[in-house]
C-alpha cells in the first residue's frame, strides 16, 4: 500500500477536504500550539483505503473544528485521535463524526480532553452506519477530564444505526480529578499542583505515538511545557 503523510501545525486550512484512494494510506497529523481559526475537514475514503488521523490541540483558542470521515467504499477504514487541553477562558467545540456509506468498513474516534480554569471542552459527533453497510464497525469515545470548580466539559457522541449485522458503541465521561490518585501521589511527597501536573502528562502525552518519530519530541518538550506554564 502506498503512503501519504500530511502535517499541519498552527496552520490549519479553515476548509480541508482530502480524499484517500484505493488501497492507500493517509496520515493527517494536526498541531495546535498557537491560536486557531475556525476549521472544517472532510476526508472521503476508497476502497480499502485507510486513513489515520492525530490531533494534539495544547493552543489557547476558543472556537470550533469540526470532522467528518466519509467511508464511501469496501473495505475503508479510519480512526481519529484527538488530545485538548483547555485552560483560563478557552471555549472548544470539536465535532467528530464518520459516516459508514457501505459495507464492511471500520471506524475509531477517540477524543481526550482537560478542562481547567474558566475554560470549556465540547466532544460531540456521530457515528452513522447507513442502510447498505452491513458488517461494519464502528466506535466513538469522548473523555474529559474537568481539573477546577469553574472548568466545564461536555461529552455528548451518537450513534446511528441504519441496518443490522454491525458492530458499534461509544463511550462518554466527563469527570473530575480522581481524589484517590491526588491521595496517592501526594502520599509520596507531591504537592498537589505537582501531582495535577503528573496526571496532566499521563492523559495527554500518549498522543505522542500517532506522530512520526522525528516530531515525537518536540511534541513532548510542547505538552511539557504547556503543563508547567499553566
Amino acid at each position: 500500500m502506498s503512503e501519504r503523510i500530511l502535517s499541519y501545525y498552527n496552520e490549519i486550512p479553515s476548509k480541508l477536504h482530502l480524499i484517500v484512494e484505493n488501497g492507500e494510506i493517509l496520515k493527517l497529523h494536526l498541531l495546535a500550539t498557537e491560536a486557531l481559526n475556525e476549521a472544517e475537514v472532510v476526508i472521503d475514503v476508497k476502497e480499502n483505503g485507510i486513513f489515520e488521523g492525530a490531533f494534539a490541540d495544547l493552543a489557547s483558542w476558543s472556537g470550533r473544528l469540526s470532522l467528518t470521515v466519509n467511508l464511501m467504499e469496501k473495505g475503508a477504514e479510519c480512526s481519529f485521535h484527538l488530545s485538548s487541553l483547555s485552560s483560563g477562558d478557552d471555549k472548544k467545540v470539536f465535532e467528530t463524526s464518520v459516516k459508514h456509506l457501505v459495507n464492511e468498513t471500520t471506524a475509531l474516534m477517540s477524543n481526550y480532553g482537560i478542562s481547567r480554569d474558566h475554560s470549556k471542552i465540547v466532544f460531540s459527533g456521530t457515528s452513522a452506519i447507513e442502510k447498505g453497510a452491513k458488517k461494519s464497525s464502528t466506535r466513538q469515545e469522548a473523555k474529559i477530564i474537568v481539573f477546577d470548580e469553574t472548568s466545564d466539559g461536555v461529552a455528548s457522541p451518537a450513534l446511528v444505526i441504519k441496518d443490522n449485522d454491525v458492530v458499534a458503541s461509544h463511550a462518554a465521561v466527563v469527570g473530575r480529578l480522581n481524589e484517590d490518585h491526588l491521595f496517592y501521589l501526594r502520599s509520596r511527597g507531591l504537592s498537589k499542583e505537582e501531582a495535577k501536573r503528573i496526571i496532566a502528562l499521563g492523559y495527554l502525552k500518549p498522543i505522542e505515538r500517532f506522530f512520526e518519530e522525528d516530531d515525537r519530541n518536540k511534541l513532548n518538550e510542547i505538552i511539557e511545557r504547556r503543563i508547567s506554564d499553566d
